[in-house]
């Protein structure tokens, strides 16, 4: 199944992140165009109590089966929060990722309980923190793509690491698990620190 199939069926209302960081963590601020990190919650709620930004992760793995993922490389391309690849745009390199494993994270506050207090400060603080959660995205959920495959096509034709290194520059995101299978495939697992993926609510 293709990933945007799966996101359709099993988890409707995710937005894709074409830039993450470790601190899209649930109860950060997203500008909700561009999806770009603003804050956290706990900026505009200062009173709460740390409990109420716990998250929890999920244990399980969300897939029976192989998602894939492919993207053609213009420039400089971020993936799924994993990786990213510069230098490709003019040698029609393709990227195929094979996804096994899909976990996420839930903040342990629910929208219900949430929202209000948010919506509370438009009386309270309407010219103050109010106005920096105004029409903001609240992430609630996000998901990883823990254990994946990647394979590299030039011309309709898989790529050996050799020859990516010639006409691609290749990072893997620091801290992540990665090594080379074989010179076909790229091998990246455990990762749970940088969603690719998130789920929440505008203010």
């Amino acid at each position: 199944m293709k990933l945007h199939s799966f996101i359709s069926k099993h988890i409707p209302g995710l937005r894709l992140l074409t830039v993450s960081l470790e601190n899209y963590v649930p109860g950060a601020i997203l500008d909700p165009k561009k999806m770009r990190f603003l804050g956290h919650c706990r900026d505009v709620l200062p009173e709460e109590p740390d409990t109420s930004w716990k998250y929890t992760k999920s244990k399980a793995n969300m897939l029976y089966g192989i998602i894939s993922y492919d993207k053609k490389i213009h420039g400089n391309t971020r993936l799924l929060g994993i990786l990213q690849l510069s230098g490709g745009h003019s040698h029609d390199l393709r990227v195929h990722m094979s996804i096994t494993d899909i976990r996420g994270a839930s903040l342990d506050i629910s929208q219900i309980l949430l929202q209000p207090k948010l919506n509370q400060l438009r009386r309270i603080d309407r010219r103050g923190r109010w106005r920096q959660i105004n029409n903001r995205f609240v992430i609630t959920e996000t998901f990883y793509a823990r254990e994946v495959e990647v394979n590299f096509f030039r011309n309709g034709k898989i790529l050996l690491k050799g020859d990516l290194d010639k006409i691609s520059r290749l990072h893997v995101e620091a801290g992540l698990e990665s090594h080379w299978e074989t010179d076909k495939s790229l091998i990246i697992a455990n990762h749970d620190k940088v969603p690719f993926g998130v789920r929440g609510f505008r203010v």
